[in-house]
């Protein structure tokens, strides 16, 4: 049996954090004053800067105050990058501020756009301001940080950076950014003099290893609420809107037929490991931030046909929009969670995540 179905482009931007002004409680920074934007809110009693290194020999390492005016150097740097980047649709000018899966996604999505110029809209750039800086205190590198920087767009949700430095002589890099949830009530986080504890992906001391909250978010969103019987993972934004999407097209795919008789749908989604930074917060849990990478696919029953919209974007980068075995759409997700301490208890909160399409195929 054939049977058409049309469905209408999915928008994008239903992928990603809303853009809307931040009504939410906001990150809170531990031990520091409150920021002029209102945003973010104080806590705790101020603590003394650590005292001057004295004259002569020049420290190999930086001290916390030297790490709050690197960030505040460098991310204006990274924006500038991404935004030359962005104009030229060249990847090789991100370098060397923004690398690795980052670096990727961003050439995958310039290859896109040079098929169909409308994919130029799902460009997310996070903006040159520092709101909150987080960085890790050892004295060996490499070191890593987390800095929440505002969005580029007026009026925009800021952004969890992931940075990393190899050593006293590099500057910080960016390998992805993760856009704050709207509506999550947010973590409170030491004073960049205090610092952060830095953590492996198999610290203990919290509800679950940072490996293991990433994995199971992972499964989550691949299988849903049965992937997690136990009931530890808190509702979140990017899942709700995931799974919506998938349920909408499932029900299109399938209109006037039994449900999956046509066609089934189905997302796969994988921790990227090597991308990975994790940070201890004031309340003894952590900030950890991770790269997903998934694969939506559309696998047609034997006689059915799937005929899609002509303003689909994707179908557009792929030149055809009719398909009788499979649809494919692949992403990577930079995502943040928070992981509770063990002994403060409740569930792992996803309190970001920035989806970027990579490729499309089918057959």
């Amino acid at each position: 049996m054939t049977t058409p179905t049309t469905l209408r482009g999915i928008a994008r931007k239903d992928t990603v954090m809303s853009t809307r002004p931040v009504g939410r409680r906001g990150l809170l920074l531990g031990a520091g004053g409150l920021l002029a934007s209102g945003v973010l809110a104080a806590c705790g009693s101020e603590p003394e800067a650590p005292p001057a290194p004295p004259t002569g020999k020049q420290l190999a390492e930086p001290t916390p105050a030297q790490t709050e005016e690197q960030l505040e150097a460098i991310i204006p740097e990274i924006n500038a990058a991404i935004v030359k980047a962005d104009e030229e649709k060249d990847a090789k000018l991100l370098a060397p501020r923004v690398s690795g899966s980052a670096a990727e996604f961003r050439k995958a999505l310039y290859a896109l756009i040079e098929k169909d110029p409308e994919w130029a809209d799902e460009l997310m750039v996070p903006g040159a301001e520092v709101l909150v800086p987080m960085s890790s205190l050892t004295e060996e590198f490499p070191r890593v940080a987390i800095a929440l920087v505002e969005d580029s767009a007026e009026d925009g949700v800021p952004y969890f950076m992931a940075l990393h430095q190899d050593d006293a002589r590099s500057g910080y890099t960016t390998w992805g950014w993760a856009q704050q949830a709207v509506g999550i009530d947010m973590p409170t986080v030491p004073s960049v003099v205090v610092g952060s504890e830095a953590l492996a992906r198999d610290a203990e001391g919290l509800l679950m290893t940072p490996a293991e909250a990433l994995s199971l978010y992972a499964k989550v969103l691949s299988d849903g609420s049965k992937a997690d019987p136990d009931e530890q993972l808190a509702d979140n934004p990017f899942q709700t809107a995931t799974h919506e999407r998938i349920q909408a097209e499932r029900k299109e795919l399938n209109e006037g037929v039994e449900q999956d008789e046509a066609a089934t749908i189905h997302e796969t989604y994988k921790v990227r490991e090597k991308d990975f930074v994790g940070l201890r917060t004031e309340d003894g849990g952590a900030i950890v931030m991770s790269t997903l990478m998934s694969s939506r696919k559309v696998a047609i029953k034997d006689g059915a046909t799937m005929r899609y919209a002509e303003d689909n974007k994707y179908t557009r980068v792929i030149g055809k929009r009719e398909f009788t075995e499979e649809y494919v759409r692949e992403f990577g997700t930079h995502v943040a969670l928070y992981i509770p301490s063990t002994d403060a208890g409740g569930k792992v909160q996803p309190i970001g995540a920035t989806q970027s399409a990579l490729d499309a195929s089918g057959e």
